[in-house]
């Protein structure tokens, strides 16, 4: 990629809060620790520019990363874009379940296939094809600045083809609450 995207993951949700999982449950809202994160996300693209503005904001339809890319549009003076691809992992009866439960069922998946549908939703290798049609698109706009509003899983599957690995290939990356990559050629972890 030879343009400037910054990968942004929502601030803390009531449900991290709960120990809950979340994939593509839709209505769980940010905590003010989650407003506070999507703030200094924001502060930390705009310092990152230094003046120069961002061309496109785009975030998955759900409402924790939407309530994140309206806090990041209102510092960064742009307007934001839905794309359901950007959407987290569908992690089917996982998904309202408890985090030991799903660690539980994670240790018993299949982790080297990425083709696997886990608990009845997403493989890894679906997520990862999402991603990596959208950054294909994101691509295509040499000069542009665009910001994508995600989520933990699959931001992983984005740094996985922006490496060129597939997903169950590529080295696990933290990837927090609010936490900013900036991907310019490489992939800059900010803050």
């Amino acid at each position: 990629m030879t343009h400037l995207v910054y990968l942004v993951r929502h601030g803390q949700s009531e449900w991290n809060v709960r120990r809950l999982t979340q994939g593509q449950t839709s209505h769980p809202r940010l905590t003010m620790l989650g407003r506070e994160q999507a703030s200094r996300a924001a502060s930390l693209i705009s310092d990152d520019l230094a003046c120069r503005p961002v061309t496109r904001l785009v975030t998955s339809d759900l409402v924790r990363a939407v309530e994140t890319a309206e806090v990041v549009g209102d510092v960064l003076g742009v307007a934001l874009a839905l794309d359901p691809r950007l959407r987290e992992q569908h992690l089917g009866r996982l998904e309202g379940r408890g985090y030991d439960e799903t660690w539980a069922a994670a240790e018993a998946h299949d982790w080297a296939d990425p083709t696997l549908p886990v608990a009845g939703g997403e493989s890894m290798m679906d997520v990862h094809d999402r991603l990596a049609a959208v950054l294909g698109e994101v691509a295509e706009d040499h000069d542009s600045v665009t910001v994508l509003v995600s989520h933990g899983d699959a931001i992983r599957s984005a740094v996985s083809h922006l490496m060129g690995v597939a997903p169950h290939e590529a080295p696990w990356v933290e990837v927090a609450n609010g936490a900013v990559a900036r991907v310019d050629g490489s992939i800059t972890w900010l803050g």
